[in-house]
């Protein structure tokens, strides 16, 4: 593969600080070619003159209104027309292979998605993730979160979605699904796509020679409300539309127990109002769910995958990785 045949979308609201950085690290990338695309949410600092003055060869579409994490990489998604697409983070930057490792990786026709090895930006670059895991009480975590840079390299290919700050997808894939769900705004919108694509008989890979490094602190507010209300709206619904029902029965106790530990942490944050605001808008989101169901339905009639397959991606050591590992 000589030029990429890849569209980076970056989504963007308010990120001026960042864009210099991050436009530098993907004008030293080993692989050319590949088309960068900023999609902004109706930013009201500099970001757009920036990039229009400094990167003129960058496509820049703005938003009229802000429409969130979600809907500004989907108006990227549905622009590009590339064999790739890629969602990058603003607040980040990328090793210069970071491109050709993470393109390289669809060496198979059902790799529908590859995620990259994403650092924290600050020494010593401890690991953000290594991919998404999600458990079969319906707990989303972030693969080695914390852990030495190093422990990437004894990881298990295979993995169950990629964190949405560095994610590389094939277009059509998530295109013949709808792109990411806009009604998640924000937030667990990479896991919900890593359970429909798997519906749709797809697999997630790991590329640790796809670097990405993150300012995660620069990310989102740890004790803002749209952050632990979309979290714990969003986590409901992926778990009551999009988990095997066998699945949710086996387990229905075990998440009691889930549920109960992670609101007393919540409430030791200071935002269990805001968590608990969120499970109330998805017990009152039947349609959404519905919808949802009949959209997996059909997925799996295409696919042939079962319930069976989908459960045997799901960890189900969920006090390890829930409770036990953050300890």
């Amino acid at each position: 593969m000589t030029n990429a045949d890849a569209t980076i979308i970056i989504p963007n609201y308010n990120g001026m600080r960042f864009l210099p950085d991050l436009m530098a690290s993907l004008g030293r990338q080993s692989l050319g070619g590949a088309r960068v695309m900023v999609v902004d949410d109706a930013s009201t600092d500099e970001s757009c003159a920036y990039l229009r003055s400094r990167h003129p060869t960058v496509t820049v579409l703005r938003n009229e209104r802000n429409l969130g994490f979600a809907g500004t990489c989907n108006a990227g998604l549905r622009t590009a027309t590339t064999t790739f697409v890629v969602l990058l983070n603003n607040d980040t930057t990328v090793d210069e292979d970071w491109l050709a490792a993470g393109l390289a990786a669809f060496d198979a026709p059902d790799i529908a998605a590859v995620a990259s090895l994403v650092v924290l930006a600050d020494p010593p670059h401890r690991i953000d993730s290594a991919g998404d895991v999600y458990s079969v009480v319906g707990g989303a975590a972030k693969r080695c979160h914390g852990q030495p840079r190093e422990a990437a390299g004894d990881l298990p290919r295979e993995v169950f979605s990629a964190c949405g700050a560095s994610a590389f997808y094939r277009r059509e894939a998530i295109a013949r699904l709808g792109c990411l769900d806009e009604r998640m705004v924000s937030y667990y919108e990479d896991v919900d796509m890593g359970l429909r694509l798997a519906w749709a008989g797809y697999r997630c890979v790991f590329e640790a020679q796809s670097v990405c490094y993150h300012r995660l602190s620069a990310s989102y507010d740890p004790r803002g409300w749209n952050y632990h209300f979309n979290s714990a709206r969003n986590a409901e619904i992926i778990w009551q539309a999009l988990v095997p029902p066998p699945t949710r029965d086996e387990f229905t106790a075990s998440r009691r127990v889930f549920l109960s530990i992670q609101a007393a942490h919540k409430w030791r944050l200071g935002c269990l109002k805001a968590h608990r605001a969120g499970r109330r808008a998805a017990a009152q989101a039947v349609d959404w769910i519905a919808h949802k169901r009949l959209e997996v339905a059909k997925s799996a009639a295409d696919s042939g995958v079962t319930a069976e397959q989908i459960a045997a991606r799901l960890e189900r050591d969920w006090w390890r990785l829930h409770v036990w590992g953050r300890r």
